[in-house]
């Protein structure tokens, strides 16, 4: 499923988001090895805010410049969920924090029309596809839910006599559905002769500042590793703000769509603390604290900042969730992906990279996931708040108050 709208501004921002699954042929050795784990039922969107914070808290988020798609890597494992059976299943289910999938999919299908509903300048989308190995016995029930509830398109193709052209195809794919943003998400050495399967998913971004910074200006940042000078974008604006005696949250908002970019800063600058104590109660009363105040006119300083994840293996860290069947060949079971219902494929490994731009006019975001199987006082001055010290952001959609990015910035000096 794509949406866009086209815009003759120039891009102000990108964020990439790198997922991948390898999803291989092998022979399995049956047995116990993984003690069951116990399904921890969530709604919907708790379940979803819940393996986001699990998420962030195995990324190192809030102790250092990081930047992730939630969202992204939830779509992708729920793609891959839905051709998982038995332990493997239920891990998967047990890190999403859901007790079935058919929940998931109504909630996915509404976050899309929200996600998705945007005017000009703004444009969003979201898309997914499963690529096979042609000749391959797949299991048309599975892909027939993958069209159905996600919208995949599904092609052919030859990792087995072809896998460099293969590669390339899905490159280029992703390249077309974040326009140009993702030139290039796998390399020749993530698909090989066993690659069977992949699925993509990509999310794209972009929208401009409600009202546009008007300069940038130097100034301090108060980071944990001391003061540093940095370039800030400054201009008077209405936001939506929540100021604590623990920390600062502001929302900015975008042209053309409900989505906001909020911050939150702890005022004893320990990000990583206060990341660390961040229940998903906490986190969600913030937002709806914070999205259903007053907006304010502040003289905002905010950082400008261009950060990238470079590529990373997400594979410990999901095996830390709980999800760890799927990545051993002898215990995956993958079977309702294959006709015959063999237990012949496994995760192989997961690769994510995100990138995040920031500046004066507004932000530009896209997101790649591929598996792959293997309110103010007329009279008075504006309040000056300062975005000084560690602090970590989102992309939050606010009806359903779903993190579509999130990050975390320590030092701003190395971004700008």
């Amino acid at each position: 499923m794509v949406y866009m709208k086209m815009s003759k501004l120039k891009p102000l921002g990108l964020i990439v988001i790198i997922i991948v699954l390898s999803i291989v042929i092998s022979n399995q050795l049956m047995g116990p090895l993984y003690e069951p784990t116990t399904i921890v039922y969530a709604e919907p969107l708790d379940a979803y805010t819940l393996f986001t914070l699990d998420l962030l808290e195995r990324s190192d988020f809030g102790k250092k410049n990081n930047i992730v798609s939630p969202l992204s890597i939830y779509i992708a494992l729920l793609m891959l969920t839905e051709g998982s059976n038995g332990d493997t299943k239920e891990e998967l289910l047990n890190a999403l924090h859901i007790a079935s999938l058919n929940d998931s999919r109504t909630w996915f299908n509404n976050l899309l029309e929200d996600v998705l509903d945007v005017r000009e300048p703004a444009r969003t989308s979201i898309a997914n596809s499963v690529w096979i190995q042609e000749e391959f016995p797949i299991n048309d029930e599975y892909i027939n839910v993958l069209e159905k509830f996600y919208f995949a398109e599904a092609r052919l193709v030859d990792f087995v006599g072809e896998p460099f052209q293969a590669t390339k195809a899905i490159n280029k794919w992703i390249k077309n559905k974040t326009y140009g943003l993702i030139k290039e998400v796998i390399s020749p050495g993530d698909i090989d002769e066993a690659t069977r399967i992949v699925l993509v998913n990509t999310l794209y971004f972009y929208a401009e500042w409600l009202k546009p910074f008007e300069e940038i200006v130097p100034g301090d940042f108060y980071s944990c590793k001391g003061v540093i000078n940095i370039d800030y974008m400054k201009s008077t604006m209405d936001i939506h703000l929540l100021d604590t005696h623990e920390f600062l949250a502001i929302a900015l908002s975008y042209k053309g769509t409900d989505i906001k970019f909020v911050i939150v800063m702890p005022k004893d600058g320990d990000l990583e603390n206060f990341t660390n104590n961040l229940s998903k109660d906490k986190l969600l009363n913030i937002f709806e604290d914070l999205l259903s105040s007053t907006e304010v006119s502040v003289e905002l300083y905010l950082p400008k900042f261009d950060i990238d994840s470079g590529s990373m293996s997400y594979k410990k860290i999901l095996q830390d969730m709980g999800i760890r069947k799927v990545f051993d060949p002898r215990y995956a079971d993958l079977s309702p992906m294959v006709e015959s219902r063999e237990r012949i494929l496994y995760v192989k490994d997961v690769l994510h990279r995100a990138r995040v731009r920031v500046d004066l006019k507004g932000t530009e975001a896209a997101a790649a996931t591929a598996v792959v199987m293997v309110l103010s006082a007329v009279m008075q001055p504006p309040k000056i708040i300062k975005i000084n010290k560690p602090f970590m952001f989102f992309l939050l959609e606010p009806d359903n108050n779903a993190i579509l990015f999130a990050g975390s910035i320590i030092d701003p000096s190395s971004l700008q």
